[in-house]
């Protein structure tokens, strides 16, 4: 990822994204969020999921399906 990417989050997201870290689950903002959209990368701005492919896998974080 470009450098310039990561100027505009937060610390907790750039650890996220660049050392593939986790929020602790069910404690994500988007867990319980099941509104029609399309879920997009907040460094890069591509898309990264349709909300209808979204589904409560009971783990504690969001799950899609292919």
């Amino acid at each position: 990822m470009n450098k310039d990417y990561f100027s505009t989050l937060t610390s907790e997201e750039k650890h996220i994204l660049k050392h593939k870290g986790t929020e602790a689950p069910f404690t994500g903002e988007y867990n319980e969020h099941f509104e029609a959209g399309v879920f997009i990368c907040r460094a890069c701005d591509n898309p990264l999921y349709e909300s209808n492919t979204k589904f409560n896998s009971g783990c504690g974080w969001p799950s899609f399906d292919d």
